[in-house]
């Protein structure tokens, strides 16, 4: 049976409590229920063995009886390589045996998992607090008269026997029950779920250039993912750890995750593939949110994999927005800025970048959306954290994948590659590579969503050979219209710098004239709220008076006009009667800052004021008497409002010109197009 198949048996299961549970809350049976079948098919094995050995042992002392049980047990389930056990000796399929009892039995069943059982089971009840009460998990079914029902189903329907089905395959199953879940509320699919082809690519690319380090013997690593749902990228990345190194080498997991749920499905998965270390306490995999409340606060990790929510506002909730903006300091998590509160991805990336270990080194790969790449003008909080990135020589690479490759969004996906060892050939430089091209991709025999095409293993292969090439790479992939192919850039090596711009300011001349002031006067003189005593108007009823004030004049003669009249004007009038009296005017002479000295300089107009972009590598200078000043002679610089900023414009950079078809070919077309609907209607 194919993992879709399984799942689809699985998640039709749902067909039984129809009637009982809304579609949202469906999962709080499917999934709790998957989660038990999966443990007691684990436990299948040795269960009866372990318990008859523990039913052996006998003592007077009640107290050294269930010591003695205890240690007999550990022992037990360390040569069976079992993290977990059940000692209620109980399972799904022998609930069944006693259908008049299976309420009270299966309180028993749940109450005899051991302590990390439990733990995870109680995320499914909603309930804080030291001892949940896990009976909710099967009480509302109790009610319907339809527990029995569910455990025979699930019993009967799913074999989840780890020899039929790999922790990989029930991975995959887990999270297909929570997307369709998901998918049925019209809820957001795509931030639980990313797909396998997706997470193997990262890690092999985050993984990349450390293949000496997994080789040497007694080496020990890290893996860290701050939003790690249902543990897919910890366990992929293990695995291509343990590939890499070509033998069992020590990996130590670590997660956070905000839904209790896939918290739960995660810490469950590592649980019974022996991922959690003994003596942890089983703080490897936590339960919160990671930009509120860290859970590894102060710890360094090796490598890092995530996949972020897209597009999900941080500010809404004021105890994450209070944390993070507390965190935005000098020496602290966020201290290069802040994105918008529209979308949090970069506080993760940043999160992560907290956690890297500057003396063993560590490598980060994350999925992002485009927003990163672009988003925030020169000196906002997008582009200071680009720059930052740079600035510490952390960006090594960024891969652009093609679009359909998720399940709960068709928009572009970004693969981000950072470490902070980098070797010296590439320091202050990245690679970036172009892998939309439909040769890395393979379509699916069935949608799957919004997913259609998975990453194909030549597409990964290539994108890892370009990477690791880390130079400007070509391959034939192009057909042109004709047949023949062409070679494609795919990969483009390019200096920190290019990155790098400066926003110059570009301001103009302010160019007014005035005329007709008793008619303007008179305008605002009516209008709703005007009154006559405040100083301002008092002020422009005085100018109003003013004998042959209406004569039209340019800035400096309307000023020397009052100035003859023996009005003297501090800085703030002369503002105010430019605004309230002065038109502008393209052909009039420029106003100069102060109307009285000609050495004052012009004053700047607002409206025409405007920015240019001028890369890192130009001299501002040369640039602007090249590209400005010939198509506007009276502009100027204001270098004091110079901004540094920093953007990745990946499209711009692999951007090809495609020639337009000459128009009498166009015109051809549509008369043949014309000639043949003339045609058909004829045969008509």
């Amino acid at each position: 049976m194919s993992e879709q198949e399984l799942s689809r048996v699985i998640w039709n299961i749902k067909e039984i409590i129809r009637n009982f549970y809304d579609d949202s809350e469906v999962e709080d049976v499917i999934l709790p229920f998957t989660l038990l079948r999966r443990l007691d098919c684990v436990l299948d094995e040795h269960r009866d063995e372990i318990i008859h050995q523990l039913e052996a042992i006998h003592d007077d002392d009640p107290e050294r009886q269930k010591n003695k049980r205890e240690m007999v047990m550990k022992n037990l389930m360390r040569r069976y390589g079992l993290s977990f056990f059940n000692t209620s000796g109980l399972s799904l399929k022998k609930l069944l045996a006693n259908p008049g009892s299976i309420s009270s039995n299966f309180k028993t069943y749940l109450e005899g998992f051991t302590d990390n059982v439990k733990d995870i089971l109680s995320n499914f009840v909603h309930q804080d607090g030291e001892t949940p009460d896990l009976t909710q998990i099967y009480r509302r079914l109790e009610k319907s008269n339809k527990l029995f029902a569910v455990v025979q189903t699930f019993v009967q329907q799913a074999n989840l026997d780890p020899q039929e089905v790999s922790n990989a395959m029930m991975g995959t199953v887990f999270e297909n029950v929570i997307r369709w879940s998901k998918e049925s509320t019209n809820s957001k699919a795509g931030q639980y779920y990313t797909p396998r082809e997706i997470v193997r690519l990262l890690a092999r690319l985050t993984l990349s250039g450390k293949e000496e380090q997994l080789h040497q013997l007694g080496q020990m690593f890290s893996i860290y993912d701050p939003c790690c749902g249902t543990g897919g990228m910890l366990t992929v990345a293990k695995e291509q750890v343990q590939e890499m190194a070509r033998r069992d080498i020590k990996v130590y997991l670590y997660g956070q995750e905000l839904n209790e749920k896939t918290y739960a499905i995660c810490k469950s998965d590592l649980l019974i593939k022996g991922d959690l270390q003994e003596g942890t306490q089983g703080k490897q995999i936590e339960q919160g949110d990671t930009l509120a409340n860290d859970k590894f606060y102060g710890k360094k990790f090796n490598f890092m994999l995530a996949n972020p929510p897209f597009g999900v506002d941080w500010g809404k909730d004021e105890n994450v927005k209070k944390k993070v903006q507390e965190d935005n300091a000098p020496g602290r998590r966020f201290a290069a800025g802040l994105p918008s509160t529209s979308d949090g991805s970069l506080l993760f990336l940043m999160h992560m970048i907290s956690k890297m270990d500057d003396i063993q080194g560590s490598r980060i790969g994350i999925v992002l959306n485009g927003s990163p790449l672009f988003n925030g003008g020169a000196g906002s909080g997008w582009s200071n954290i680009r720059k930052m990135l740079l600035d510490k020589n952390l960006l090594d690479a960024i891969v652009a994948l093609p679009k359909n490759l998720f399940y709960g969004t068709d928009i572009s996906s970004y693969l981000w590659i950072l470490d902070n060892k980098r070797p010296d050939s590439r320091y202050h430089k990245a690679l970036f590579i172009d892998a939309t091209h439909e040769f890395f991709t393979a379509p699916l025999q069935k949608s799957l969503g919004k997913k259609r095409f998975e990453i194909s293993s030549k597409g990964a292969d290539a994108i890892l050979l370009a990477y690791n090439k880390y130079d400007n790479y070509s391959i034939p992939i192009d057909v042109l219209p004709d047949g023949t192919i062409k070679n494609k850039v795919i990969a483009k090596l390019l200096d920190y710098e290019d990155f790098f711009y400066t926003q110059v300011s570009v301001q103009r001349p302010l160019r007014l004239t005035y005329h007709d002031i008793t008619g303007k006067y008179h305008k605002i003189s009516i209008e709703d709220g005007f009154d006559p005593a405040v100083n301002k108007n008092q002020f422009l009823a005085e100018i109003n008076r003013i004998e042959d004030i209406d004569i039209k004049r340019s800035d400096t003669e309307f000023f020397a006009h009052i100035k003859l009249k023996g009005k003297k004007l501090s800085t703030s009038e002369i503002r105010l009667l430019r605004s309230v009296f002065g038109e502008r005017d393209e052909d009039a002479a420029e106003v100069l800052t102060n109307p009285y000295k000609s050495n004052s300089g012009f004053e700047a107009d607002s409206i025409l004021s405007d920015f240019e972009i001028v890369p890192m590598k130009k001299d501002i200078e040369e640039y602007f008497y090249e590209e400005v000043q010939p198509f506007v002679g009276d502009a100027w610089m204001d270098r004091s409002k110079d901004k540094i900023g920093c953007e990745f414009p990946f499209t711009k950079l692999f951007y090809q010109y495609k020639k337009l078809r000459s128009s009498e070919m166009v015109l051809s077309e549509l008369k043949q197009l014309g000639e043949n609907v003339e045609s058909e209607i004829q045969g008509l």
